[in-house]
Order: C-alpha cells, then structure tokens, then sequence
C-alpha cells in the first residue's frame, strides 16, 4: 500500500543528489519538459531543428536549437578539436524538421547525427542536397536520415580528404526530388573504413547505387540493405582497390534489385561478397555480376528470369 504521506525528497550525498521517491509515486514529465540524459561518452550534445531553430542560438537544447546541420556540425567539430571533453569523447547532434536544403561539405569528427521526429512520411527528417565534405572528419556517423538530391548529383561523395570511416546506419536514399535524379546513392574513393548498414536505396538511380572507386578500401562494410529500384547498376567498383594487411572489403546479406550489375568486385581480391540476394534484368553473366571466384559464397542472383549460385560450385563457369 502506497504511503500517502510521504514526500518526494533529494538527499545531497557525496558523489551527487539522489531523488527518492515514495512507493507508488510515479515522476510526471508535462509537455514541453525532458528527462535529460548525458552523452554515455561524456561528449557534448547539440540539438538542430530545421522549422524553429535559429543559428545564432547555442544548440545545446531544443529550446536553443540550431537552424541547420551545417551550423550544428561545425560546433561539434571545433569542440572536438579543442578537447574539451576529452580526447576519446564523441558528441552528438539530434535533429528535426523537414526538408533541411544543404549541401553539406564540412562533417564533424566523433560525431554521431541522430535524426528525430518525422518528415512527410518518414519518421525522421530529411536533408535535401549534394554532399562533398572535404574536411577531416574522420568517425562521423549518421543514424536515421533520409536524403534525396537537390541537384542531378550524386548524394554523397566521400574521399580520402574526408578522413574516413564515415557511416550510414538505418538511414534512406531517395534517387529523385522533382526534376533531379542522382546517378549515385554513394560515390566513395579512397575513403577507408567507410560502413552503409541496414540503409534502404529507393528509385532509379541513373548511375551505380553504391560506386566504389580506385584507393584504399580497408575495412569497408556494405551489410544488411535493400537497393530497390536502380535503372543502372547495384555495389560496383570501378577503380583498382586495395587494402592493408588483410583489412578486407565486404559485402553481405544485402537485397538488389537493379536494371543490370547486382555486384561488380572489380576482379581486384579485396573485395568479399557473402549472401547476397538479387535481381537484374540482364543475363547471367558479366552483364548481371562479377564476383570473383574464390572471394564470394552463397550468393543467389536471378538474372533475366534463372536463378543461380553465384559464384558457383564450378569456379570455372564463373567469370
């Protein structure tokens, strides 16, 4: 039975307050309050809302949010930099709103950008441009976004200029916004450690979905996405690959569905492609797939209406 007479109470004890409160009491939060938690890391969080935001604000709340992404990343990068909050800390942006119009060519270090609340359809917001960062921002990290082009360009292109393993995790990229079409979801060359994980790729991509170009692909990881739609090819590399010390490529348990190549390993012995599941419309063949014998397993592609292993049993049928 609930004791009705006692009182909510904070104990100021050593190492901080404790707040007790009774048996059968419950803690209310009314709109427009929080329960905050700290960054698990002990590195700063910032907040962006793309509808109410202003960049002249502090971003460290919703109540001061950001207005852009932008303006968020450069914060977290400079905090970073200066150490603040240690060395091995990495900060967080949270982010709302519709459409946020960037383009955006600056990321930030050890730093995770977690989308929030909703956009049209999609529960989370969407960043609407073409995004090159050139800055070193080596450990960025993007969860539940959304992008589509605002120009007929790729969506995202990575180099080694960007430092590196930059991820993409639960997140959508949408081929088409009104007149524009990217040819490439992800365009990446010579950008190590590179993850796209559990990431679905909708419409007509008029180029590869996810291109792969000449460089250093040390532990680069394509797992676990659906590329629906793509009028071109699927996971192609097209330029000469290499990795370090065995830090292999790898490509698995993804579902493709494109007009031709499911999967390109560009013949290079980098790149290893397991359990894959797909679809092309072309022929089996090097028309539908490369994947190099000996470095794929347990592939199953359906080329112009034949399902095959791919590679199979008989390494020498496979090109």
């Amino acid at each position: 039975m609930a004791d009705t007479t006692y009182q909510p109470a904070v104990y100021r004890k050593q190492g901080g307050d404790e707040l007790v409160v009774a048996n059968g009491g419950k803690i209310t939060v009314e709109s427009g309050g929080a329960i905050v938690f700290p960054n698990p890391s002990g590195g700063t969080d910032y907040y962006v809302c793309g509808n109410s935001g202003d960049d002249t604000h502090d971003g460290l709340s919703w109540a001061t949010a950001y207005q852009t992404l932008a303006t968020a990343l450069a914060a977290s990068h400079a905090n970073i930099a200066a150490g603040s909050t240690g060395w091995a800390a990495r900060n967080r942006i949270f982010c709302k709103g519709d459409d946020f119009v960037e383009d955006l060519v600056a990321l930030a270090q050890k730093t995770d950008i977690i989308g929030v609340g909703s956009s049209d359809n999609y529960p989370m917001p969407c960043i609407r441009g073409n995004h090159a960062p050139v800055n070193n921002a080596m450990g960025c990290r993007f969860f539940n976004v959304r992008f589509r082009p605002a120009a007929s360009d790729d969506l995202v292109t990575l180099d080694s200029t960007s430092g590196g393993s930059i991820e993409f995790h639960g997140c959508i990229f949408d081929a088409h916004y009104e007149a524009f079409t990217a040819p490439s979801a992800i365009d990446t060359t010579a950008s190590q450690y590179v993850k796209v994980i559990g990431c679905d790729f909708l419409g007509q991509f008029s180029g590869d979905v996810i291109d792969i170009g000449a460089g250093k692909v040390n532990g680069m990881r394509i797992i676990g996405n659906k590329i629906l739609g793509g009028a071109d090819n699927g996971i192609v590399a097209t330029g000469a690959m290499t990795v370090d010390q065995g830090r292999y490529a790898l490509v698995a348990d993804n579902y493709i569905q494109v007009a031709d190549k499911i999967i390109d390993d560009g013949a290079d012995s980098v790149l290893y492609s397991f359990n894959n599941v797909g679809v092309s419309g072309e022929a089996a063949g090097a028309s539908a797939y490369v994947v190099t014998a000996g470095y794929g397993a347990n592939n199953i592609f359906t080329c112009n209406g034949v399902t095959a292993s791919v590679p199979s049993c008989n390494y020498g049928a496979q090109s």
